[in-house]
C-alpha cells in the first residue's frame, strides 16, 4: 500500500445515516493525551478507595479530603462537610476527572450528570467544534476514554432537553466483549463496573443511553 492511500484510509471519516442526517464520527487513532490523563487519574482515584483488599465507603474519615476535591475542583461546589458526604457525588467525581485531565472549556462541569450529557449531545447534533460529542450507544464503538451513561428515572432518552436523574462512569479498559468503567458514588465508594460488548465493540446493555467520546 503506498503512503497516500494509507493516510487516506487513516484519515477517512465513518459516515452514519441517523434520523435522516449525515453524522460525522471520527475515529481516532490510539487515545488521546486527554484520555490517558483522565484514566490515570480515574485509577489512582480508584486505588485510594480499595487498599489492601478492603473498599473504603464514604462515611470513612479518611476519604473525606477526596470527596471534598470531586466537590470543590471539580464542580466548584463549597457546601458542609455533612452535606458533601450525603449529596450524590458521582458527578462531582467525573467532573473532577476531566478537569484535573484538562477537558478545559469545552467540557461542562456540574453536581448532575444531565448537565454535561445534554451539551455533549447538543454539540453532536449541531456538528459544532466542541470535541465532547454524544452518540447514542449503537452508532460508536466503545473505547478507553469514553464516557457510559445511562438514566436513574423513567421516561429519560437521547433526545431529553429537560434536566434528570442519571449516572456516568469513565472507561479505563476495553477487552474483546468487555469494557471496565470507573465511577465515583457506586456502592458509597468509587467502584469498577463491567460494561459487555458485541462483537463489534458497541454496548449490549440497553439501560445505557449515551456515550460521550472525546475527539480531540
Amino acid at each position: 500500500m503506498n503512503k497516500t492511500l494509507k493516510y487516506s484510509l487513516i484519515t477517512i471519516a465513518s459516515l452514519a445515516l441517523v434520523g435522516g442526517a449525515i453524522v460525522i464520527y471520527r475515529k481516532r487513532k490510539g487515545i488521546s493525551r486527554l484520555a490517558k490523563k483522565a484514566i490515570d487519574i480515574a485509577q489512582s482515584e480508584y486505588d485510594d478507595w480499595n487498599t489492601d483488599g478492603s473498599k473504603r465507603k464514604e462515611g470513612d474519615e479518611s476519604m473525606f479530603e477526596n470527596i471534598k476535591k470531586y466537590w470543590e475542583e471539580g464542580a466548584n461546589t463549597f457546601w458542609s462537610k455533612t452535606k458533601m458526604i450525603n449529596e450524590a457525588w458521582s458527578a462531582a467525581f467525573i467532573s473532577y476527572i476531566m478537569k484535573k485531565a484538562g477537558a478545559g472549556d469545552g467540557f461542562k462541569y456540574s453536581t448532575s450528570h444531565s448537565v454535561y450529557i445534554r451539551d455533549a449531545i447538543s454539540n453532536r447534533k449541531k456538528q459544532n467544534k466542541n470535541p465532547f460529542k454524544g452518540y447514542k450507544p449503537k452508532e460508536v464503538k466503545i473505547e478507553k476514554g469514553d464516557l457510559v451513561c445511562y438514566a436513574r428515572q423513567s421516561g429519560v432518552s437521547y433526545d431529553t432537553t429537560g434536566a434528570y436523574a442519571s449516572h456516568c462512569d469513565f472507561v479505563t479498559e476495553v477487552d474483546k466483549g468487555l469494557a471496565v468503567s470507573i465511577g465515583g458514588n457506586v456502592s458509597n465508594s468509587v467502584s469498577k463496573t463491567n460494561v459487555r460488548l458485541s462483537d463489534d465493540g458497541k454496548i449490549v446493555d440497553d439501560k445505557y443511553f449515551v456515550v460521550i467520546k472525546n475527539q480531540r
